[in-house]
This record gives C-alpha cells, sequence and structure tokens, in this order.
C-alpha cells in the first residue's frame, strides 16, 4: 500500500514497513484501514483480516478518546501537515472481551500522490500505557530512582531507534549508489503524466545536461514529440503491459548548440504498480547501442566487395560479430559442414558447433578478441568428424576464421608418430618394468642370494614377454597362454595377483600380438600405479566368447574385460598419454573393435571388444 503513493526508489519500503519493530497503519481519506505491520497487529491484539477494510473507529470504538483521534486525522486532512498526539488515552478490547485500559502516543503524516493530494494517512502509534503508569506512581511518591530509571529507558529506546534510522538511511544511499552507478541508462516516471522522479547519470549522459527533476517527459524531451515515444509510455501506463524496443532510432538534443544527434536505443518500458495491481508509474531501462549497429553497417557495406573474393579461395572461410553471430559463411565452409549457409547466418556459433566453453577452438576465438592477434591452431572438430587446420583474425566488426581440413594429413603424421612414439615408450616401459620388478623382488626376498635369484629370474621372464611381443612370426597362442605369458613370464606378476576366466579361444597371430600389448600396457600401469604396485592387489582377467552375425556366422566377436582391484586409489589423467592413445585408437582400430578405458575408485578397468 504504501507504494500507491511513493514510487519505487529501488528502495523495498514493503519489506522496511513490514519488518518495523515500531508499530505502523496507513488509513485512507475516509479513516478506513488499509494495511498495517505486524507490530501493529501484536500491540493491538487484532488479526489483519478483522481490520483491513473497516475504519479506526469502527475496528477500535471507544468513548474516552475517538473524539480527540478524529479530530487529530481530520486536522491532517485539512492543513496536509504532520500532527501529533503526545498522550492520548485510548481503550481496546481485549480477546477474552474484557476493555483494556491504554495510553498512546501518535503521530499521522499524510503522504501525497503525484498531484499533491492526500493518498494515505501514515500512523505512528506507540503504547506508552506503562511509562504512563510509572509517572503516575512517582508523582504519588515513587522514589527517585524509579524516575531516574523510567527516564533511562526512554533514553534507551530514543538511541535504538537512532540507531534503526541511521541504518536505513545507509541502506538508501548504498541503493542510490547501485542505481547511479548501474551502466544502463534508468528512469522513473509516476503519475499519468510521466513525471520525472528519479534518473541516473547515465540517462543524463543520453539525454544530455537537462533540468528533469520534477518535469513530465513533455516539457523536458519536447523533441520526441512526433516520435512515438509518448504514445508508448501513454500506452504502457494505460494497459500495464510493458514495451521492448529493439535498435530503435531516437533524434535527441544533447549538445550545447541544441543539435539533434541521431541514436539507436535498446530499452524497455516497465510498469511499476502497487498492491492492487493499478498502474502508479513507468520504470525506464535501457542501452545506447549506436555503436553496434554502425558496426555492423559498415561490416554489411564490406560484405558485397568481399564475397567475390572469399568464394573463390580454396580455404573455408566465416565471418562473426562481436557476439559470435555469424555474418558470412563461404560455399566451400557449407560443403564441409554439410549445412545451408542460410541457416547459419545470424546464429551464435556456440550454439551450433563446439558447445564446450572449454574447447580448443572457443578458448582461440577468445584469445583473439581479447588480445587482438591471430591465432592459428590445429583441433580435432565434431561437426567435421576430424582435424583442422584454423586461422583465426581478430577485426573491428569480428572475427574472421579461415580453415580446412587436413585428418588425412593428420592420420599419416600421427601413424609416423606413433610408430617412433612406440620404440620409444618402450624402452622407458621396460625401464621402468625392470625397476618394479627388482623394488618388488628386494622388498620380498629373504636374503641377497634369493633376491639376485628371484630377479634374474623376472628378468628372463620379461626378455620372454618381450619376445612373444615383437615377434612378426608367432604363429598363434591361446589366449590365456598370452596373459600368463605376458603378466607372470613377461612383467614378473606374482600368479597370486592375477585371475584368469575365460574359455579356450586361439588367436591369430595379429590378435595375440595385439592383445599381448594391450595387456603389457595395462599390467606395466598397474605396476607403477594401480593394484600390482601393492602386494595385496590383484588384477582379474575375464572375457566370453559370441557369434559375430549370428549362430551361423564364422566370425566370432571377443568381450574380454581388465578389472583391477586392492589397489591405491586412482585418478583419471589430466590429458591422455601414449598409452591411452596406444589402447583407445591403435588397439580398436586394428583389432576392427572398440576400447573403454575408465579410472574409477576401485581401480583402472578396461574392455575390449574384438572380433577374433
Amino acid at each position: 500500500m504504501l507504494s500507491d503513493v511513493l514510487p519505487s526508489r529501488n528502495i523495498d519500503f514493503a519489506l522496511i514497513f513490514a519488518h518495523s519493530p515500531n508499530p505502523y497503519v496507513l488509513l485512507d481519506p475516509n479513516f478506513v484501514l488499509v494495511d498495517m505491520n505486524e507490530a501493529y497487529l501484536r500491540v493491538t491484539m487484532r488479526d489483519r483480516a478483522a481490520l483491513v477494510g473497516r475504519t479506526m473507529f469502527e475496528a477500535f470504538p471507544n468513548d474516552s478518546g475517538s473524539s480527540e483521534l478524529r479530530t487529530s486525522l481530520e486536522r491532517v486532512l485539512t492543513t496536509r501537515e504532520v500532527d501529533h498526539l503526545p498522550l492520548i488515552r485510548y481503550d481496546i478490547a481485549r480477546p477474552d472481551g474484557g476493555i483494556e485500559e491504554r495510553y498512546w502516543s501518535a503521530t499521522h503524516t499524510p503522504l501525497l500522490d503525484a498531484s499533491g493530494a492526500i493518498a494515505l494517512i501514515l500512523q505512528h502509534t506507540v503504547d506508552v500505557t506503562e511509562l504512563h503508569r510509572l509517572r503516575s506512581h512517582a508523582r504519588l511518591g515513587a522514589p527517585g530512582s524509579v524516575v531516574a530509571q523510567i527516564e533511562t529507558d526512554v533514553l534507551h529506546r530514543a538511541e535504538a531507534v537512532s540507531h534503526t534510522n541511521r541504518l536505513l538511511d545507509a541502506e538508501r544511499l548504498r541503493l542510490r549508489a547501485l542505481f547511479e552507478q548501474t551502466p544502463g541508462f534508468m528512469a522513473v516516471l509516476t503519475g499519468p503524466a510521466h513525471v520525472f522522479e528519479l534518473f541516473n547519470a547515465a540517462y543524463l549522459d543520453l539525454v544530455g545536461p537537462r533540468d528533469l527533476f520534477g518535469r513530465n517527459v513533455r516539457e523536458a524531451l519536447p523533441e520526441l514529440e512526433d516520435q512515438t515515444f509518448f504514445g508508448l509510455l501513454d500506452e504502457v501506463y494505460a494497459t500495464g503491459r510493458p514495451f521492448i524496443g529493439h535498435a530503435v532510432p531516437v533524434l535527441l538534443r544533447r549538445g550545447a548548440t541544441g543539435e539533434a544527434s541521431l541514436l539507436h536505443l535498446d530499452f524497455i518500458y516497465q510498469p511499476i504498480t502497487d498492491a492492487s495491481g493499478a498502474v502508479t508509474g513507468i520504470f525506464v531501462q535501457g542501452h545506447d547501442v549506436s555503436e553496434r549497429l554502425r558496426a555492423e553497417e559498415a561490416l554489411a557495406a564490406s560484405h558485397a566487395q568481399m564475397s567475390e573474393i572469399l568464394e573463390s579461395i580454396s580455404d573455408a572461410f566465416y565471418a562473426i560479430d562481436a557476439q559470435d553471430r555469424f555474418t558470412y559463411v563461404n560455399r566451400k565452409a557449407e560443403t564441409l559442414w554439410g549445412r545451408p549457409r542460410d541457416g547459419l547466418i545470424g546464429q551464435i556459433i556456440w550454439d551450433v558447433f563446439d558447445r564446450s566453453p572449454d574447447s580448443e577452438i572457443r578458448r582461440a576465438h577468445v584469445r583473439a578478441a581479447l588480445l587482438g592477434s591471430a591465432q592459428r591452431l590445429e583441433y580435432f572438430s565434431e561437426a567435421l568428424g576430424g582435424w583442422v587446420e584454423t586461422s583465426i583474425y581478430p577485426g573491428p566488426a569480428g572475427l574472421s576464421v579461415f580453415f580446412r581440413d587436413i585428418t588425412e594429413r593428420h592420420r599419416n603424421e600421427e601413424r609416423r608418430q606413433l610408430m617412433v612414439n612406440e620404440l620409444n615408450h618402450r624402452v622407458k616401459n621396460s625401464l621402468a618394468v625392470v625397476q618394479g620388478i627388482a623394488s618388488q623382488t628386494l622388498r620380498t626376498a629373504r636374503d641377497l642370494d634369493q633376491a639376485r635369484g628371484d630377479l634374474t629370474a623376472r628378468l628372463v621372464a620379461l626378455a620372454r614377454a618381450h619376445d612373444l611381443l615383437t615377434s612378426e612370426s608367432w604363429e598363434g597362442a591361446d589366449l590365456s597362454e598370452v596373459v600368463h605369458a605376458t603378466l607372470e613370464g613377461g612383467l614378473g606378476v606374482p600368479g597370486r595377483q592375477v585371475e584368469v576366466v575365460g574359455p579356450a579361444l586361439r588367436l591369430t597371430p595379429n590378435a595375440a600380438l595385439s592383445l599381448a600389448l594391450a595387456l603389457h600396457e595395462l599390467g606395466t600401469n598397474a605396476i607403477k600405479y594401480g593394484a600390482l604396485s601393492v602386494e595385496h592387489g590383484c588384477v582379474t582377467v575375464s572375457w566370453t566368447i559370441a557369434p559375430a552375425g549370428g549362430a551361423a556366422s564364422a566370425e566370432r566377436r571377443l568381450d574380454l574385460s581388465w578389472t583391477e582391484r586392492g589397489g591405491p586409489p586412482v585418478n583419471a589423467p589430466t590429458r591422455r598419454g601414449f598409452g591411452s592413445r596406444l589402447l583407445e585408437r591403435g588397439l580398436a582400430a586394428e583389432l576392427h573393435g572398440r576400447v573403454d578405458l575408465s579410472f574409477g575408485a576401485d581401480g583402472v578397468a578396461c574392455r575390449i571388444e574384438a572380433l577374433v
């Protein structure tokens, strides 16, 4: 109800009114109770439903003080000034039906509407019954200490009220500072004439230095008379529906010479309503988007000139504006993406491709825009399903991007690098495994002689496993033999730490070599970091076999699982190393299957599906 008379200043007056410890009640000019806070309900021992809509004198009939109260309220209506009742006896009925003698101190404050008429009267009441009685006792001979205590209590209450007022002032100033510092322009217009009641510095920057406060928009901004804005304000006030404008042109006289400037504004006229839903004003908020439009127009002017060149080049090309929206896509890009370019223009690139905010290409776009420098990178594109070489160039209107599909070149380089890395990786892994075998042997040996013997035996087994993995003339082997030879014979893992479960399966040389390489990689990792790095850890290798193309098919599908238990906790690596790539890409390609590698709380798990 308070907002009916006091338009919003970005301060939640209703919240302050509701939670104030002081009793407040609002009356209309006919002395009908409109609203009251919880403190008022407590002190009067009433429910809100029993009070709202009734006059003060119907809700609280009283013979002793009603005349004095009515006189004070009528004085406010006549003078439109604050009126005080320092002390008034006004008895009220208790919930049990009895009458309770009460003394009050009241202040009646008129609240004016935009036209200056009294809309409401705010009554601030203080129950001073106890204070009145103590003073009466003091006059009848109460000790001086009682009088002193009364005065002390009054002082403390006054200090509490002062402290509360200071807090409210501080909050008001803070909210006003936030309103002033908002980068977008804002203003609050009250009443059907749209009178300026509040505006921030950005609004003054927009319209130029003028005397706005207390003036209506037609007086303050006369140049808008024939530009539809006044009609829009009238419509919003009459209908209660907001209006949103995008890049609306407006002529404003901003300089000292009064020369009109053409601006383009994004803005909203938002109606301000009271508790009953009636419109009391309009909140204006928006941004000047003139610079953005000029940049877009410049880009459009150069688009036709550049189009012929961009269509003739061999690279794919696209351009995006400062909001990451496509402004141009050439035919080569359309062909590579397999998307009609007309459907891309105007869309945000990240809504179409590479949605992840952490993708390489998205970070490169951000770097180019922020640093103002060209960015070049190669990355894997989900949109193309292959590798892309990209060059990004920043400009005044956005980014220009050239790219080409280098998937085949990248695959050739990757295959060559895989071969080189495999040689390097095998050497490093062999040394690491030797170190692990030696460490484990020395920890468990009873004496030096046993350590020497065990170490020699395990190194010989490692050599046998290495021969098995690198031999190109291997005639084939049973899968269980490959597992045991690789883990126990090759890597020296104790048999008690390896569990092998699965039916007999004779592997072809290529399949045996590929699976031996995969098991060697998994075992090496387990010895370094996983379950085989501790004595109580273990590994289970299990598999099943099923026809690949139905019961009559000669081709079979192998489903093999590697599971670690009892090892230290493992975490997924922050980047894929050579071993992971060898498993997930090299092995999957060699066996025409798939490899899923995961890092769970219980240890590393790997599932290999392959045709054998």
